[in-house]
């Protein structure tokens, strides 16, 4: 069994596929609408209409719990967490369960989008073994509104042989000559060098980290004017955004940019089949922002509540979180002794796989997730999205 991992190592923690930042719309994929067969359920005959990301909710897998359940399911993926906003809110009743990113809640819960988890009937919940507050980004007003699927960071990443060993980049390195602060990113040396792709949600909260504000998120004016500067002063490093995780992928391998915010670590593995090595640190010393993806319950799922239940118990079970994080890097739910059980193994979750995850990292404990910031809800929105658009213009 692998032990942990230095901060540096790859990982592949975000779910695959992201394609939009969130002011655009992204790629949808359409899952099938699946046969129901047998049960006795009070949910058979029932279905489920799910809004979800690309590498979550398989086919097989989906076929399986109607087989098992009777209860059919549509999948639907979006490519960004302010699509999925929007679909719900344009059509509130077509939709029973969305895959809610933190940072978003409070906007359901303004527009009375979502009802209360009910804690007591989701099994998960009381075996979770997580080293950070999972509750707290998916709770508004003391209201549980979601409940964990799967979780990630945002990590800076360099190509070997990008960070010269003269000395030139010293206050930016650890002792290990490896890059350990954001700034990295601004220095003269990387113009035109920096690999960024665009989405205000997922970029926007390591620009006040990079400043040394404590809180990302809740910004006063004083400190958004002068992340606003930061921003700015980042343009001559950046190229151009990148679209998505397989763009900003060639972008490295053809050596466009040689460090950069990485937007899905799953590019450490393709460069590597390219015969590229990327490393990456996921313990930045001024704090590594991160998301969970959570299951919330829409106004008309709530109207079908034993059948949601169903389907979210049976997806956060050993089994399925095994699969999920063997076929697509991502943690879910498991911690390191569900990861390695007999039961995980025997899903598909190998040591080989259960490697390229951020799960055995998290043995480190307090150590590794002290750094992680997790993406909450923000003070302006609307100003953030007007922001990176003006940054954005200064990039074309």
């Amino acid at each position: 069994m692998p032990g942990p991992v230095p901060h540096y190592a790859a990982n592949l923690g975000r779910r695959s596929f992201l394609k939009a930042g969130a002011a655009s719309a992204g790629r949808l994929g359409a899952g099938p609408l699946l046969a129901a067969c047998g049960g006795d359920s009070a949910a058979d005959s029932q279905t489920l209409n799910v809004l979800s990301w690309q590498t979550y909710h398989d086919r097989p897998w989906l076929d399986e719990f109607t087989q098992r359940s009777g209860i059919k399911v549509n999948v639907v993926n979006v490519g960004s967490p302010a699509e999925m906003f929007s679909k719900v809110k344009a059509s509130p009743d077509a939709f029973d369960i969305a895959l809610v990113t933190s940072g978003w809640f409070k906007n359901y819960a303004a527009e009375d989008l979502l009802v209360p988890i009910d804690a007591d009937r989701v099994d998960a919940v009381s075996s979770m073994k997580l080293g950070f507050d999972w509750q707290a980004a998916t709770s508004v007003n003391d209201e549980l509104l979601g409940v964990l699927y799967n979780w990630g960071d945002q990590a800076l990443a360099w190509m070997d042989g990008e960070i010269p060993d003269d000395g030139s980049l010293a206050q930016y390195l650890d002792e290990h000559g490896q890059p350990n602060d954001w700034n990295i990113l601004w220095d003269p040396a990387f113009t035109n060098r920096v690999s960024v792709f665009d989405d205000p949600t997922s970029v926007l909260p390591m620009i006040p980290l990079a400043l040394g504000f404590p809180d990302p998120f809740n910004l006063d004016d004083e400190q958004f004017e002068a992340v606003k500067q930061k921003l700015m002063e980042l343009r001559p490093q950046v190229p151009r955004l990148t679209s998505g995780y397989d763009d900003q992928t060639q972008q490295f391998a053809a050596g466009e940019v040689g460090l950069g915010y990485l937007n899905l670590s799953v590019t450490v593995n393709d460069l590597q089949e390219l015969g590229k090595t990327m490393q990456v640190n996921n313990a930045v010393k001024q704090g590594v922002p991160a998301w969970s993806d959570n299951y919330a319950i829409t106004q008309a799922g709530g109207e079908k509540a034993d059948a949601v239940y169903e389907f979210i118990n049976y997806t956060l079970e050993v089994p399925w979180m095994a699969r999920f994080a063997a076929t697509s890097g991502g943690a879910g739910i498991l911690d390191y002794e569900q990861a390695t059980s007999a039961e995980a193994q025997e899903a598909g979750l190998d040591e080989d796989a259960l490697a390229l995850t951020l799960i055995p990292a998290t043995q480190q404990g307090d150590e590794f997730f002290s750094k992680m910031v997790f993406f909450q809800d923000v003070e302006d929105l609307q100003k953030r999205l007007d922001l990176w658009n003006e940054f954005k213009l200064g990039l074309e």
